[in-house]
């Protein structure tokens, strides 16, 4: 939707002015094409707000300077006020889309901490430990964004690539990225469960295929697996497990 505003709103709003270009001043074109910069930038980020810029500043070239519908420009004052669309343009899509990204980044980190919450009321409470497990395997196969997840307390399993405590992922020869984050192992990794300092499980993760896991993330799923780790090992738990 941002890079629709960006590549067709300018074009749209400056071919409708047309019809008053000799009532209007070239910075008032300007000022509203910067508006649909704006809104370029809060739609879709950083790069529709500087995609807007540039086209923005085009269609008020073609439109909006002598000679009309042409590129060239025969007014220096014009040739002013492109230049300064332009710049204007490009800063304020910039920050427009710094903002979004820092609204997304905000809402993302409110819903991180939420999932943590749930797994450590449902420990709180003392609810039993498959419920504990079976929340806390939803919440992190959302979380990841995990083709599955499951949970094994047996010893002596096969091995596979660990997330370690720091949120480092080792264990594995090869490395792929995502849109600039580390994807979890192909072949799945392993989130080791502590109580108490020592291991009970791991949770086994399928991970999909290019998607980008960051350090926040797997941070984040250390806690919840802490948070399974208490709830095992507290009284209820430890009779759930054995039932």
């Amino acid at each position: 939707m941002g890079i629709a505003v960006g590549t067709i709103g300018p074009i749209v709003v400056a071919g409708a002015l047309v019809g008053i270009r000799d009532s209007i001043a070239s910075a008032d074109v300007a000022l509203l094409l910067v508006l649909v910069i704006i809104l370029a930038g809060v739609t879709g980020g950083w790069r529709a707000g500087a995609l807007g810029a540039v086209v923005a500043t085009l269609s008020f070239d073609f439109f909006h300077t002598k000679p009309y519908l042409s590129l060239k420009i025969d007014s220096r004052d014009d040739i002013v006020t492109a230049l300064l669309l332009l710049l204007v343009g490009i800063s304020v899509g910039l920050l427009a889309g710094r903002a979004r990204g820092a609204r997304a980044a905000a809402r993302t980190a409110t819903g991180e901490i939420e999932r943590i919450h749930r797994v450590a009321e449902l420990a709180a409470r003392g609810v039993v430990g498959e419920d504990v497990l079976f929340t806390a395997q939803r919440e992190l196969r959302d979380l990841l964004d995990l083709e599955s997840c499951r949970f094994e307390a047996s010893p002596g399993l096969p091995p596979l690539a660990t997330i370690e405590r720091n949120g480092a992922i080792t264990g594995s020869p090869v490395r792929h990225f995502a849109r600039g984050e580390l994807e979890l192992p192909r072949d799945g990794a392993e989130l080791p469960v502590l109580a108490r300092g020592q291991r009970i499980g791991r949770f086994v993760l399928e991970p999909r295929q290019g998607v980008g896991v960051s350090i926040e993330r797997r941070l984040v799923a250390i806690a919840i697996a802490d948070q399974v780790g208490a709830a095992l090992t507290a009284p209820t738990g430890l009779r759930s497990n054995h039932a």
